[in-house]
């Protein structure tokens, strides 16, 4: 395992850098889960946003930009309190990165380029676009806050808040590295390079070279490619740091199955409804959620891989009428109808958060096929 740079700021010496931020971001979260986040960023339950694709990434850019920015006051508000001299100030012009860890003198510490991704999106799309050479090693790092939305009672009023699940923070220059090496080792049939600025690859046909366009950054893309050398500098580094990221894009994509089934149960109606999603996407289909909606219909949460292999040998043939609902690692969605084991493919799409009305009306769709084949 690779030794990472204590910090030694007063009053936080015997600190890594990554320990320390991680220490300060988790403290800013619960604050701002109990407090801001239920009056700032909070709604009526009962007043339903837009679920049109352009007003939902609205939304989800606007709450996402709110979340950062009450992070961000929360840890320098934290920071304050302890009195040790730093504090958080944001970079006021758009360039990487978005926070700065001031010390007494006022000088730059550690810096944070901090993403906020909702969980139920189908496509994470923030991105880390910056050159490695802009980028400080060991003392920038990249702050990840993954957000849904939540059901609560205030004052006897029920609520609807963007909840922080998860947050995570990793180092950008190594995540930087590995973006880089990950998308030369995929040529793809392109010759691809990277200048003193900017990943360049050729067009097609003509053999001339244009700027990358902005692909290589994704965050839910980045990943250490397989047959990267060992021989690669910092390649331990970079090792340990793509299994911790990969670890935490699992939690986020396990988190993405929860919130999309959760949200159809409470449009259905459903008082009560939970999903045992666990820590990642299953490698094997299984069976994550079970609810019965309020028509009566048994509804299910399945999620891995062959979900039509699954319904065939493990579906479960004993009840009269079920509905299965499948998501992808993408959250693209397919809908099974069932009945005494044979199973019908309903509907499909690839953004179920936009597409929830058509999923209920493919579940009313359903069930009442299966009513006119009982009578």
């Amino acid at each position: 395992m690779s030794t990472e740079a204590k910090y030694s700021l007063e009053g936080v010496s015997g600190l890594t850098s990554r320990e320390f931020v991680f220490r300060l971001l988790d403290k800013a979260i619960a604050r701002v889960n109990a407090g801001v986040s239920k009056t700032l960023t909070a709604r009526m339950t009962s007043e339903e946003p837009p679920r049109d694709p352009r007003h939902l990434t609205d939304t989800r850019t606007r709450v996402s930009t709110l979340l950062e920015y009450s992070v961000a006051y929360e840890m320098n508000h934290i920071l304050s309190e302890e009195r040790d001299g730093l504090s958080v100030s944001a970079v006021l012009w758009n360039v990487f990165p978005d926070l700065i860890i001031r010390n007494k003198q006022r000088e730059n510490e550690i810096g944070l380029e901090v993403k906020a991704l909702h969980t139920a999106a189908e496509e994470k799309s923030a991105n880390l676009a910056t050159p490695l050479q802009l980028i400080r090693y060991r003392r920038d790092f990249v702050v990840i806050i993954n957000w849904g939305w939540q059901v609560s009672s205030e004052d006897g009023v029920s609520i609807t808040y963007p909840h922080i699940h998860l947050g995570g923070v990793f180092d950008a220059w190594l995540l930087a590295k590995i973006r880089d090496y990950g998308w030369l080792l995929n040529q793809g049939g392109r010759i691809k390079g990277i200048d003193v600025a900017t990943a360049i690859i050729n067009s097609v046909p003509a053999h001339l070279f244009k700027a990358e366009e902005g692909n290589m950054g994704k965050l839910m893309r980045i990943q250490l490619p397989g047959e990267m050398p060992k021989s690669a500098p910092h390649y331990e580094e970079m090792k340990d740091e793509d299994e911790r990221y990969m670890e935490f894009k699992q939690r986020v994509l396990a988190l993405g199955l929860r919130e999309t089934f959760l949200e159809i149960c409470r449009l259905e109606g459903c008082e009560t409804a939970d999903a045992r999603v666990g820590t990642e996407y299953p490698q094997q289909c299984s069976n994550l959620g079970n609810v019965t909606l309020p028509n009566g219909l048994p509804f299910q949460l399945i999620a891995g891989p062959k979900p039509e292999h699954w319904l065939r040998t493990k579906g479960d043939s004993s009840l009269r009428r079920v509905a299965v609902l499948w998501l992808g690692v993408k959250l693209e969605w397919k809908l099974f109808s069932g009945r005494k084991g044979l199973w019908t493919l309903v509907g499909q799409g690839k953004k179920p958060d936009s597409e929830y009305e058509q999923i209920q009306s493919f579940l009313q769709t359903a069930h009442f096929l299966e009513e006119v084949a009982d009578s």
